[in-house]
């Protein structure tokens, strides 16, 4: 019995599901969780679904997002569902209601995933968590609704970035059924990626620190603190999420890595994202972070110019080993 096959036996036998995922949701996390858990609902189970952080504003039209919640009872679930990530840690302030539970699935597709479940379900190889929870549907014989089918798309649209990086022949094997129940794929890429006009504005500060590296590979750019506060004095809300800024970068012509330095109190988030064969999971790991072989990210405490050295130093260091190992 596989690990897909372990995971039905268990969602059929048990009665009660604790769903929850990391700080910071993205479309990966909030749709898997939700369409998890409606399909748990729909099988008449208790279920609830627990997230560190609020909703971001741009994933509003998710259907079933009032499900969501920051506490619930303890010890009150046969069965916590960690998807979408690749350490306990990453939980934060609901790691609590886990930890005392008896039995923990982890669902997961970073290859820096830490196996921290009674039953760990990874695949590196996946887009997405919401393209591994779309085959426990199909273990299970059950079709998802056209709701379950939205999410499950916004899960792996989104962790792709429109199908630009981590897709294989499975993945759009999905996708294609999961537009077979009537989605409008325009629709949801405007609700998702259109920008709006105080991001624009940001992304022109952004853009006034790229920086390129010597070798004509590495591109970066910052986000501080005097930056946010002149955009509408610091009431931007979800003007701070970076996937919109790190993607623009990456499109660059002829570099490989691009990284994405923001500052928060005492520390430094980093956002990387790569092309070809670089390994930016591997670079963020050194720096106590990780995530996926083309985009990871990490926290480093320190001056944004000394953070800022030592990461593209890292990254200058891992593309001159690919080139060397190709030589």
């Amino acid at each position: 019995m596989n690990d897909k096959e372990k995971i039905a036996e268990i969602l059929k036998k048990r009665n009660s599901f604790l769903i929850g995922s990391h700080v910071n949701p993205d479309g990966d996390s909030l749709g898997t969780e939700l369409a998890l858990a409606s399909l748990l609902k729909r099988m008449g189970k208790k279920v609830a679904v627990l997230n560190p952080d609020s909703l971001p504003s741009i994933y509003g039209f998710l259907p079933y997002k009032e499900w969501i919640s920051s506490s619930c009872k303890e010890n009150d679930w046969e069965v916590g569902i960690i998807v979408d990530s690749s350490e306990y840690e990453r939980l934060k302030k609901i790691q609590k209601f886990f930890s005392s539970l008896p039995f923990v699935i982890n669902i997961d597709h970073h290859v820096s995933n830490k196996k921290f479940g009674n039953l760990n379900f990874l695949d590196s190889s996946a887009s997405s968590a919401g393209e591994m929870v779309y085959e426990i549907f199909k273990t299970l014989g059950e079709r998802p609704t056209k709701e379950e089918a939205l999410l499950l798309y916004v899960a792996i649209l989104t962790d792709t970035n429109c199908f630009k990086f981590s897709t294989t022949a499975h993945t759009h094997y999905v996708v294609s059924e999961l537009l077979s129940f009537g989605l409008n794929p325009r629709e949801l890429q405007e609700k998702i990626y259109d920008i709006p006009f105080l991001t624009v504005k940001l992304l022109g500060l952004i853009f006034s620190t790229l920086q390129i590296s010597k070798s004509r590979k590495v591109v970066w750019a910052e986000i501080t603190r005097e930056m946010l506060e002149s955009i509408d004095k610091g009431r931007s809300g979800d003007i701070a999420q970076t996937d919109v800024f790190i993607n623009q970068i990456i499109s660059i012509k002829n570099i490989k890595v691009a990284a994405l330095f923001k500052e928060l109190d005492n520390k430094i988030k980093i956002s990387l994202r790569s092309k070809d064969s670089v390994d930016v999971n591997k670079i963020a790991k050194v720096f106590g972070g990780g995530g996926h072989l083309r985009a990871s990210g990490c926290l480093i405490q320190g001056a944004l110019k000394e953070v800022e050295e030592r990461v593209i130093g890292e990254i200058e260091k891992e593309i001159g080993n690919k080139v060397g190992s190709k030589q």
